[in-house]
């Protein structure tokens, strides 16, 4: 191995929407930039999401609620949430550490970090835009929850005081209101919920080709190759095994999404990762208009109006990653939809599949790889990867430095899964 390596060399494993943030925002802190990624690069879970960039997604996934059902989780097919039988001994753990990050204390910690870093996510997008010329595919026009049941409208509306606690915008609506903002929904809507802060990508598949041309323009690589191993050379340092050959670098970052979880595994990391599949059905002839996202706020899933068309996507599968695809999940979304918006169409209609990396607690992997100073990672965002790509490439970044960051990245190390492993 060369001795020469520059400690500016950075290898990026992973092309989508994190890996392509992480490896943009390198290159413009001046490191010399390579991914490296078997697929399309945006061609995974990135391709997909529901386009939303939110600021309400700053509480644990799991509510006490949702654990005490999750015998009916495994007998059911057409909910917003299921759990797939052959799935639920790898889940058992995970669920585990679900339960144990409900506590107060917990819970407290959780909230607090991921506001931190949710509340710089969208202001943290506008280097990347304006370098790669992507400006005219975001949009800030809030987001929207819309109730049908004044209820489920209270008990949502409990977490208000949090949300402004954290400096998060959040306004509660009637439901005139609430139509007004987007008129195509059911006239007997009990109100919504209005972030006003948040807002949307049009497409999230061209903002990641966006960042990929302007990564190769300033003199980026990209490397068509599957990742077997993160190695030692002879002289100790970090190195890529891969189907194309070996890589060398100052730094790896790992940025592959479910896939992560092996490669760190074997870097002796406790990774409990789970496979939560999330299906999208594509309505480019949906006979209605919408202004701005729109999450249905009982099943929780997202109407987000795109370049062409609205797609709807939100809801969760937790199965094996590999597991045969059940597309009668993206239909039911379309049915759900129709009853809070009675005008939408399915013309034409296609659907999507990916697998969203999930950990218990709800917030990403975000480190330095114990006893492996020179490799960093960042992965399992879950539903919060397009929100916070921007932002955790600046954690990567200031973590590259040694450079200070307001953000509490140490909570999001993967150390916090050993230190509830030992309590």
């Amino acid at each position: 191995m060369n001795n020469s390596i520059s400690q500016r060399s950075v290898l990026v494993i992973g092309a989508g929407i994190i890996g392509l943030s992480v490896a943009l925002r390198l290159q413009l802190d001046g490191y010399d930039v390579t991914i490296v990624d078997a697929q399309e690069p945006m061609k995974g879970c990135s391709a997909g999401n529901a386009g939303c960039l939110s600021e309400a997604n700053i509480f644990p996934p799991m509510t006490p609620e949702i654990l005490l059902q999750v015998p009916k989780l495994l007998l059911s097919s057409d909910g917003p949430l299921i759990i797939r039988p052959s799935y639920v001994a790898q889940m058992m753990p995970w669920l585990g550490l679900a339960a144990k990050a409900l506590r107060a204390s917990e819970r407290e910690r959780i909230i607090s970090a991921m506001a931190s870093i949710t509340s710089r996510a969208i202001a943290s997008f506008d280097d990347l835009v304006a370098a790669s010329g992507a400006s005219d595919l975001l949009a800030a026009q809030g987001l929207l929850v819309a109730f049908k049941s004044a209820t489920s409208l209270e008990s949502r509306a409990q977490r208000l005081p949090v949300w402004k606690q954290y400096g998060i915008q959040v306004e509660r609506l009637g439901a005139s209101d609430t139509r007004d903002l987007a008129p195509a929904l059911h006239e007997e809507m009990a109100g919504g919920l209005f972030f006003s802060r948040s807002g949307q990508c049009k497409e999230p598949y061209l903002l990641g080709i966006r960042y990929l041309e302007r990564l190769t323009r300033g003199g980026g690589k990209l490397i068509r190759a599957k990742v077997i191993s993160v190695a030692r050379d002879s002289e100790g340092r970090a190195k890529l095994v891969t189907t194309g050959g070996e890589l060398s670098a100052g730094h790896i970052v790992v940025c592959a999404g479910y896939q992560s979880k092996a490669l760190l595994q074997s870097l002796g990391q406790h990774v409990p990762l789970a496979s939560e599949r999330g299906y999208h059905l594509m309505l480019p002839d949906a006979g209605i208009g919408l202004n701005l996202p729109v999450i249905f706020g009982e099943p929780y899933f997202a109407a987000t109006p795109m370049l062409n068309g609205i797609r709807l996507a939100g809801t969760a599968e937790f199965a094996r990653f590999d597991a045969p695809a059940n597309l009668g999940r993206a239909r039911m979304l379309y049915r759900q939809a129709r009853s809070y918006l009675p005008g939408i169409s399915d013309a034409n209609a296609y659907s999507w599949l990916g697998v969203r990396p999930t950990f218990p607690d709800g917030m990403p992997a975000i480190g330095v790889v114990d006893a492996w100073p020179e490799v960093l990672y960042a992965f399992g965002h879950s539903h919060n990867g397009l929100t916070l790509s921007a932002i955790t490439a600046k954690c990567i970044s200031a973590l590259m430095s040694d450079s200070p960051i307001d953000i509490p990245i140490h909570e999001m190390s993967l150390r916090r899964f050993q230190k509830t492993l030992s309590r």
